[in-house]
């Protein structure tokens, strides 16, 4: 990664919570597949816009050998989604929730020089929630999807991040209960100096090993 000329840090937090609703509960006591059973590697690509030219990068990462570049793990998902989730949708097979929040899961997403940050330590900044609830092929209930929308906008006179949008997708790890987070995607706006905008453009997958 090159030397950032911009960075944005999020730092968010919560203590640990306890969802109310049943189905939502049941979801979220999946577990996550330990990071010594993941076999492959994690596939970002990213897009800045904004400069002379569009910035593009791509990389791939083992997360046994680089966990700091981990997706955001399952387990994660109770304190992020906390205690104020309630429905807004039920269809088939399907029901959405909606939350605040002040944490995102933690993570690292670099987008050419912005870098979109959370280690859990805590910070002020507020989140609106989308979460879905989906059921595996045993009937057992799981989150499919988390999105995250930062509230207004963050930063001071020298850095204001006007826009961030994150989203990641879950699933069953085949062959077992425990839960694998397949995609992760950053969408960032950010202004620096009253003159310098960028919209950064981030997608990770989980790409697995032949035969795992």
């Amino acid at each position: 990664m090159r030397a950032a000329y911009l960075g944005l840090l999020l730092l968010a937090g919560a203590s640990t919570v306890t969802a109310h609703d049943a189905l939502l509960e049941q979801a979220l006591a999946r577990k996550a597949v330990p990071l010594a059973d993941l076999h492959g590697v994690i596939r970002t690509t990213t897009t800045v816009k904004g400069g002379d030219k569009p910035e593009l990068d791509s990389e791939s990462v083992d997360p046994r050998k680089e966990p700091k570049k981990i997706m955001a793990s399952y387990d994660e998902l109770r304190d992020v989604i906390g205690t104020d989730a309630h429905v807004t949708k039920q269809e088939a097979g399907r029901t959405t929730y909606a939350f605040t929040t002040t944490r995102l899961p933690r993570g690292n997403v670099q987008a050419g020089h912005i870098n979109v940050s959370s280690d859990g330590k805590g910070d002020d900044e507020r989140f609106d929630g989308v979460v879905t609830v989906t059921k595996d092929a045993g009937g057992r209930p799981y989150v499919d999807h988390l999105d995250l929308r930062l509230h207004g906008t963050a930063g001071n006179f020298i850095a204001k991040v006007k826009k961030i949008d994150v989203s990641y997708a879950f699933a069953p790890a085949d062959g077992t209960d425990a839960m694998l987070t397949t995609s992760c995607m950053v969408d960032a706006t950010v202004r620096a100096l009253f003159f310098v905008h960028r919209e950064a453009h981030a997608e990770s997958e989980w790409v697995a090993s032949t035969g795992n």
